[in-house]
């Protein structure tokens, strides 16, 4: 339907991601590390836990209220978009540039220094936004211009700023994103109910063989 993000063969009209944003900006990592972490207090985002398309939980950190207010710059609000700044770039799961949404609570999480969060303008489509920056097109583009070493490498401020985001009429993409949300909503049904399956072949194996 869009064509490449990047390429855009279908010369849909294109914004600079720094003009589709209110603030594009990375957080901090608190003096003293993980010394900083407390058992229950405000989500703390690092680049572990940010995937493609997806947050992943199970290696969460927390910091205290009165860590969070020293770095309220970067305190994130529903539907930010966040965004790994280092990692690597030789792997199938390249660690650098790969994002997901914030789909929380308002300032209830912050992320670290190896983190961006992307804050979208109001009436700016953030899940067809992140559709294109997780695409395989703009992989290649991330693996384009970032900078470091061979092996560990590191977006810049400037480089997400400058990200060309294609910009279809927002009925087209309004309808794009409903289709998607849909297509997820069937993935987890079947999932679901692979495991039910799951459980009850587990259940049967154990009056069998006990």
């Amino acid at each position: 339907m869009f064509g490449d993000p990047v390429a855009n063969p279908m010369h849909w009209p294109v914004k600079r991601l720094k003009e589709l944003a209110i603030q594009i900006n990375s957080g901090n990592t608190p003096k003293g590390g993980s010394e900083n972490y407390v058992e229950k207090g405000i989500t703390f985002f690092r680049s572990q836990n940010v995937w493609k398309d997806r947050l992943e939980m199970d290696d969460i950190a927390y910091i205290d209220e009165k860590t969070h207010e020293s770095m309220k710059r970067s305190s994130l609000k529903h539907g930010d978009i966040l965004m790994t700044k280092t990692g690597r770039i030789n792997t199938e799961n390249s660690s650098l540039g790969r994002a997901a949404l914030y789909e929380g609570e308002d300032d209830m999480a912050n992320v670290n220094g190896h983190v961006y969060f992307i804050r979208l303008k109001e009436g700016v489509n953030n899940k067809f936004v992140l559709r294109v920056l997780v695409s395989p097109e703009y992989r290649d583009l991330i693996r384009s211009v970032c900078v470091g070493g061979i092996d560990k490498r590191q977006l810049n401020k400037e480089h997400i700023e400058e990200f060309p985001i294609i910009y279809p009429p927002s009925e087209m993409i309004d309808n794009y994103i409903e289709f998607v949300e849909q297509v997820n909503k069937s993935k987890v049904a079947v999932q679901k109910a692979l495991d039910e399956t799951q459980m009850l072949f587990d259940s049967l194996m154990q009056e069998y063989f006990n």
